[in-house]
Parts: C-alpha cells; structure tokens; sequence
C-alpha cells in the first residue's frame, strides 16, 4: 500500500499490536535487529533552488526481523520500541511471496480512514477559531 509507512507510524499503537500479535502465530519471526533508540538526519530541500540539506536530527527507534527468511525493517519517531517492531513484521510481511496480506490492507484501509476522520476533525475543530475580520468590520 502507498501510505503504508504513514498510517503504521500513525495509528494508535493498541491495535497494531494486537494485529501484528495475531499474525505472528502463523509464521517463523527472528529478530534480526532489535529495536533501539538512535538519531537520524532528517533531510529536506531548499524550495527556492532545490537543494537539499539536513534540517537537524531526531530521536528515532529502528527495529529489523526476518519473517520466513524475509528481511523487514522498521523506524519510526521518538522511543517506540512496540511500534518499530510492529512496522518491521507488516515490512517483512507485505515483501514475502505468496503470502495472503489481504488482512493487512483492510488494516491499513481502516486505519487510514480512522486517521484520516480525525485529521478532518482537528481541522475543523481549528476552523472554528478561524477569524473572519471583514464581518468584524461591518459591526
């Protein structure tokens, strides 16, 4: 899936795991790596000439299994050890062949409705202390 990436990092941890915990029973897991805490560049570019640069660094946790012999890895924001171990399996998962991932999209499918809901929420929610200053006027 596009977003895969995106929604893991941004679902709420709970069902992750329990969906992540249910799937492990079905398949061979070894920790190749296991999740540890570290700092990465974060890269960004220059919109006027397109150059890149590094914007600074974060605090990131990266993780990295073998599922039935297939290399996933995981990294994610801040000290989340459970979420980087999480993205690695589904990483591994979705790249294994002949696996039955159709579970693992209606996951990410729901979960990118759940976010996306909550992101039309927030906005709203921001919109309503939006100041129109042309009606101040009129009074």
């Amino acid at each position: 899936m596009e977003n895969q990436d995106y929604i893991l990092c941004e679902c709420e941890l709970g069902p992750l795991t329990g969906f992540v915990a249910s799937l492990e029973e079905k398949f061979e897991v070894k920790v190749a790596k296991a999740p540890s805490v570290c700092m990465t560049m974060i890269q960004a570019e220059d919109s006027v000439e397109y150059q890149e640069f590094y914007l600074g660094e974060a605090l990131t946790t990266e993780c990295e299994v073998l599922v039935e012999g297939q290399r996933g890895y995981g990294i994610c924001l801040g000290d989340e050890p459970v979420r980087a171990y999480c993205i690695a399996f589904i990483d591994a998962l979705t790249q294994l062949p002949g696996a039955d991932i159709s579970s693992v999209e209606a996951f990410l499918n729901q979960h990118a409705e759940l976010i996306s809901n909550a992101l039309q929420l927030e906005y709203n929610q921001i919109m309503r202390t939006k100041v129109d200053f042309k009606l101040m006027e009129q009074e």
